[in-house]
C-alpha cells in the first residue's frame, strides 16, 4: 500500500535554497584563509632568512678570528725579531723597541702594537724569594703601596697567597681558612703569580685597587730587578730608600737625557747612600718585555698581549700570546 508523500518526507529538514549572500560569505572565508596561508609562509621565509643571515655572520667572524690569530701570531715573530735585533748592552726608551708600531696592512687586515719593557715594573713574585719572604723587596712593595695610596696590608695577604705554606702572615695575611670560607669557596694559590689580573681573587685586592697597581707591578716567571733606565717615577721611589718626587723627576730626566750606564749611575742620584744595598732591586737592561698587538680584519677587532723571555744569550721565546679586551 503506498504511503502518502507527506509521510514519507516528515522529520526530515529541507536544505536551504543557494542564495547570492551564502556564495560570497564562502569566497570572503576562502580569501582569508588564503592571507592566512600566506603570511605565514612570508613569515617562515623570512625567519629560515634570518636564520641562514646569522649562521653566515657567525661563519664570517669565526673565520675572521681564526684569520686574526694566524696575524697576531706572525705580529709576535715581527716583534720578536726587534727584540732579537736589539742592543742588549743596556735597554733604555730611545731605542727601537720602544716606539709605537704603526698601523700596517696585513693581507687584508690591519695590524697595530707597541712593544713594553716588564722589567719596568715591580714584579710581585719577588715578594716570594725561594720560599720565603724576601725583606728587601717587601719593602719596596710596601713604599710602593704608600705612594698610591693604598694599604701596606695587602703586602701581608699577597706573600700568603704566593708563599708555599700555610703559615699565615701577621698582622693581616690569609691563607687557605679564610679563602675557603668564601661564597664560592678556593685554596690559596701557594705559588707565583701568573698574571696581574690574578690579583683579584687575593684579600683585599678589589678591581680598582688591582687597576690602580696595574701600571706599576708585573707577575713574572723568575725573580727580576727594576730596569731604572725604563722604570716609572712611582716605581723608582719604591725600590729607591730616600727618594722622593723631585728626586726621582730628576732621575727620570737625566737618565731620558743620557741611559744610565750601570747600577752605580743611578746610586749616585740617590739624597745619601741606601742603609741596605738595592743591588738586587735594580739593574739597566732587561730580559723580559711585553707586546699589546691589536689586529683589524672586517668587523672583528681583537687584541693580544705577547710576553717574551729574551733569555741569557738575547734570544726572545714567546712565553705567551693571549687575548685580552679592549
Amino acid at each position: 500500500m503506498n504511503r502518502p508523500a507527506n509521510m514519507l518526507t516528515r522529520g526530515i529538514k529541507p536544505r536551504a535554497p543557494y542564495t547570492r549572500s551564502t556564495g560570497r560569505g564562502q569566497r570572503g572565508v576562502a580569501v582569508v584563509v588564503a592571507v592566512l596561508v600566506v603570511a605565514l609562509a612570508t613569515s617562515t621565509a623570512s625567519f629560515v632568512l634570518w636564520q641562514q643571515s646569522l649562521w653566515v655572520r657567525q661563519v664570517e667572524n669565526i673565520t675572521a678570528r681564526a684569520q686574526a690569530d694566524a696575524i697576531a701570531r706572525a705580529g709576535a715573530d715581527w716583534v720578536a725579531q726587534i727584540l732579537f735585533a736589539d742592543d742588549r748592552t743596556i735597554d733604555h726608551l730611545g731605542e727601537p723597541w720602544a716606539r709605537p708600531i704603526p698601523p700596517l696592512p696585513a693581507e687584508t687586515a690591519e695590524l697595530a702594537g707597541a712593544i713594553a719593557d716588564e722589567q719596568a715594573k715591580f714584579n710581585v713574585n719577588n715578594l716570594v724569594r725561594d720560599g720565603a719572604t724576601s725583606p728587601t723587596d717587601l719593602v719596596a712593595f710596601q713604599r710602593l703601596l704608600s705612594n698610591l695610596g693604598l694599604p701596606a696590608a695587602l703586602a701581608d695577604t699577597l706573600i700568603d697567597w704566593i708563599d708555599p705554606d700555610d703559615n699565615v702572615t701577621q698582622p693581616s695575611g690569609a691563607e687557605d681558612l679564610y679563602y675557603l670560607a668564601l661564597d664560592p669557596p678556593y685554596r690559596a694559590a701557594n705559588r707565583p703569580v701568573v698574571d696581574v689580573a690574578e690579583l683579584v681573587r687575593v684579600k683585599g685586592f678589589t678591581p680598582e685597587i688591582v687597576a690602580r697597581l696595574a701600571p706599576y707591578i708585573t707577575a713574572l716567571p723568575r725573580d727580576t730587578p727594576v730596569n731604572v733606565n725604563t722604570a716609572s717615577a712611582v716605581v723608582l721611589q719604591a725600590i729607591a730608600p730616600n727618594m722622593g718626587n723631585a728626586e726621582a723627576a730628576v732621575a727620570v730626566e737625566k737618565r731620558n737625557a743620557q741611559p744610565f750606564r750601570d747600577r752605580r749611575d743611578f746610586i749616585r742620584l740617590l739624597p745619601k747612600p741606601p742603609a741596605s744595598s738595592i743591588d738586587t732591586l735594580i739593574d739597566v737592561k732587561s730580559r723580559y718585555f711585553s707586546s699589546e698587538i691589536t689586529v683589524r680584519l672586517g668587523r672583528v677587532t681583537v687584541s693580544y698581549r705577547a710576553l717574551f723571555d729574551r733569555g741569557e744569550r738575547g734570544v726572545p721565546t714567546l712565553i705567551s700570546l693571549s687575548q685580552f679586551a679592549l
